[in-house]
């Protein structure tokens, strides 16, 4: 009994120790942790990616998987950046209180001063000491239910891919699952999961939370939040449109072309290209060398394309054969169609990606400014009350170039 009474009060002292000196790691963790979650956002852009060109996600999907994992990095973002503000703050504050322990010296003041109750510099110290270890906690509570939201998502997104599922169908049931969840949970006491789920960690410093500051001031917290999270969950979204190839260009886009998409003289990144590309703006020779991003998603549509083409209300469309993915592009050279071009399968060297390869007579073009425009058709897929038809993108992709 003795021995569990030191114990006990050993932990206590370890303990006690520990929070007094958690400021040392908790700045180091903050710092590292910043500067690894401000690359992150790049590579689940760059996988996200790869996840739609080689492996034929959809945009939807693959959009919805980013949004979450950048929400959980922004909340984490503005939770270190606070709390590494408060730290500095509560640094200075430290050093006031060792440099000055006796407080404010009213008599040494300005007399209209003088009449002010000054609290000491501790207070503060202690005040700040208690909301950066509670910052620090705070995040666990946001993030980890998002998390798992977005673990139970990539799980069904898996199945999707795996049986060539209708996207619909999958996320109609993870909506539907969700609330089911909810719904029982609050129906019936005894519901097991609500008690694993209620008792975990993250449960747990949910009510902590709930129980000291309000279960209201939570909530509120927690969507202001998400609402200080969208700036950052924009711009890690930046681009993406590119790589929605059922869509025309954003208008901004398709006005004001990023060089970098067309390019590869301009891709120092060396990012995957979206649309279409060539090797550089200013051409020399006779032949434009054109390539076109190839989506995995283009062949396993191709059928759907054709059966849909073959209807009489897709007549208008215009397009006079399909037989192959490359038939979904029509390539225009100063508005005027490019026939009988030929396409060949290859990797892009500077990026790795795989791409149509063709080669565009320009032999007979003035020197000067010429210009590419790229129209697709797509296939629209089922999605909510919307989709299961054909269009025909005209503003796919457009870029200029230089004939020297």
């Amino acid at each position: 009994m003795e021995n569990e009474e030191i114990k006990k009060q050993q932990d206590l002292t370890w303990l006690e120790n520990l929070q007094k000196n958690s400021w040392e790691p908790e700045v180091i963790v903050s710092g590292i942790s910043l500067a690894v979650l401000f690359i992150i956002p790049s590579s689940l852009f760059d996988y996200s990616i790869i996840m739609i060109q080689d492996y034929g996600l959809e945009h939807i999907p693959a959009l919805l998987v980013l949004i979450y994992f950048s929400l959980i990095i922004s909340v984490f973002k503005i939770f270190l950046i606070t709390h590494l503000f408060l730290r500095f703050m509560w640094a200075g504050m430290l050093g006031i209180t060792y440099a000055f322990p006796e407080g404010v010296l009213k008599s040494k003041l300005f007399k209209f001063s003088q009449d002010l109750e000054y609290p000491h510099p501790r207070v503060y110290l202690l005040n700040l000491e208690r909301w950066c270890s509670m910052i620090y906690g705070y995040p666990l509570s946001v993030v980890i239910p998002i998390f798992s939201i977005t673990a139970y998502l990539i799980f069904l997104i898996g199945i999707y891919l795996i049986f060539n599922l209708d996207f619909q169908i999958v996320y109609l049931f993870f909506i539907l699952s969700i609330f089911g969840v909810l719904i029982i949970g609050s129906i019936f006491k005894k519901f097991k999961l609500k008690s694993l789920i209620g008792t975990s960690m993250n449960g747990t410093i949910g009510a902590v939370f709930s129980s000291h500051l309000g279960k209201w001031t939570m909530l509120w917290v927690s969507l202001g939040l998400v609402v200080a999270a969208i700036p950052f969950i924009l711009s890690d979204l930046k681009g993406f449109s590119y790589f929605q190839p059922m869509t025309n260009l954003d208008e901004e886009f398709y006005d004001w072309p990023d060089q970098s998409r067309y390019f590869e003289e301009y891709n120092t990144e060396k990012v995957r290209f979206p649309r279409v590309w060539t090797e550089s703006m200013k051409v020399s020779g006779d032949n434009l060398n054109l390539y076109l991003a190839k989506y995995a998603r283009d062949e396993q549509d191709l059928p759907r394309l054709q059966t849909l083409l073959s209807t009489n209300d897709n007549d208008t469309l215009g397009w006079e054969k399909l037989e192959k993915v490359e038939d979904t592009y029509l390539i225009f050279l100063n508005d005027s169609l490019v026939t009988n071009e030929k396409w060949m399968l290859t990797t892009s060297g500077i990026t790795g990606q795989k791409a149509f390869f063709g080669i565009i007579p320009i032999a007979d073009l003035p020197k000067g400014i010429h210009e590419v425009r790229v129209e697709k058709l797509v296939y629209i897929p089922p999605f909510v009350f919307t989709g299961n038809e054909l269009r025909n993108r005209k503003r796919w992709a457009r870029f200029n170039f230089i004939k020297e």
